[in-house]
């Protein structure tokens, strides 16, 4: 509404309801118009809260999922590196066995076909 509209609206109830009718009707409109302001204004505040929670629930739940990720790849690392460990004891062990075993049965520590052509 523009303010010479609002002005012409006064002026009809002044002088349809009389200068003291007029003073209450703007008094209760006045507390009106602050109630209804309150009330959307308190809404406006409980939309803002409630989008901050939804905010800080989906950030929770990444992070959640981001540290579930984190402990499976920690595991996963763990595994492979036992794995690799195991695969180099295992090739180890084989190169072991194919080399020719010698006794040292000498006192000196020398084996016994060093000993042999010693002699």
């Amino acid at each position: 509404m523009d303010f010479p509209e609002l002005i012409l609206i006064l002026l009809v109830a002044l002088i349809v309801l009389g200068p003291e009718k007029t003073i209450e009707l703007a008094g209760k409109l006045g507390e009106l118009l602050r109630k209804v302001r309150e009330t959307w204004d308190e809404l406006r505040y409980q939309m803002y809260l409630e989008e901050i929670n939804r905010k800080i629930m989906e950030e929770s739940k990444n992070l959640e999922e981001e540290a579930k990720t984190e402990e499976m790849l920690e595991e996963t690392t763990k595994l492979t590196e036992e794995s690799n460990s195991l695969e180099e004891k295992t090739k180890t062990e084989e190169v072991l066995e194919d080399e020719p075993r010698t006794s040292q049965d000498a006192t000196d520590g020398t084996s016994e076909g060093t000993k042999t052509k010693a002699d």
